[in-house]
């Protein structure tokens, strides 16, 4: 890999955790999705939801549509250091797609709510609430393709044999916990209060926590192997892998 390329990657990567900042801030902060309205709730009760604060629901959703797409040039960077790793390309090439399939499940419920605001005024609160209630039930359903791809990074980190890693073992275990731990949010559909319905601690608050921290995890090592490589090519710095310290 160039030098030139390394520093390309090593801006992508940081498209994860700009994902998490700007749809989290859109979506939480200026939609007003979270907390989500309660799967209970009444018709009349989601019409006013929409109608209290449209303009910032609208601008909040397209936002958090822009921050999905971000997802994209993260998986490429991380693609790119799971294939240094010996057997590991098919798993990296499955974690690129299942990536770009999950940033068309974020998009696709966030355009569901899209068409909710667009003419919630009228039509029936019914057909209103219906709408609403699909978007939450995809959004938070569809999450097997981050599942594939965290089982995918998981087990490229793990059958890393090489003499020096290029991830620490722990950030392996990270993405199948992380699997595990998003399992609650694909069976809402089962709940309509409680701990794991999609309001619920472990519907939804566990896995966006667990989410979050393994963007964060996987950035920065990732970041960190691109930075050392560009040392090494520049001549600045011992041929040696800082992620060997955590094998």
């Amino acid at each position: 890999m160039s030098v030139m390329e390394a520093r390309v990657q090593r801006v992508l990567v940081w498209g994860g955790p700009g994902m998490l900042l700007v749809w989290l801030g859109a979506f939480l902060w200026i939609a007003g999705f979270i907390p989500p309205s309660a799967p209970l709730a009444s018709p009349e009760q989601i019409v006013q939801f929409y109608g209290e604060n449209t303009f910032g629901i609208r601008i909040g959703l397209v936002i958090s549509m822009f921050g999905c797409a971000l997802m994209v040039p993260y998986a490429v960077a991380v693609s790119g250091q799971l294939k240094r790793i010996d057997g590991a390309k098919a798993l990296a090439d499955t974690q690129m797609v299942s990536c770009a399939l999950l940033s068309l499940e974020f998009i696709t419920p966030i355009g569901i709510w899209m068409a909710v605001s667009y003419n919630f005024d009228n039509r029936a609160a019914e057909l209103t609430f219906a709408i609403h209630e699909m978007g939450w039930i995809l959004f938070m359903t569809v999450i097997w393709s981050l599942f594939i791809q965290l089982i995918a990074i998981g087990m490229a980190i793990l059958i890393d044999r090489g003499e020096t890693k290029i991830f620490p073992r722990w950030v392996g275990f990270i993405n199948l916990w992380t699997a595990v731990l998003i399992i609650p949010a694909g069976t809402v559909l089962f709940f309509k209060d409680g701990p794991f319905a999609w309001n619920g601690l472990f519907g939804l608050y566990v896995p966006v926590f667990a989410f979050a921290v393994w963007f964060g995890s996987m950035a920065w090592c990732v970041h960190r192997n691109l930075t050392q490589h560009i040392k090494e090519e520049s001549g600045t710095a011992p041929l040696a892998s800082l992620a060997a310290e955590g094998a």
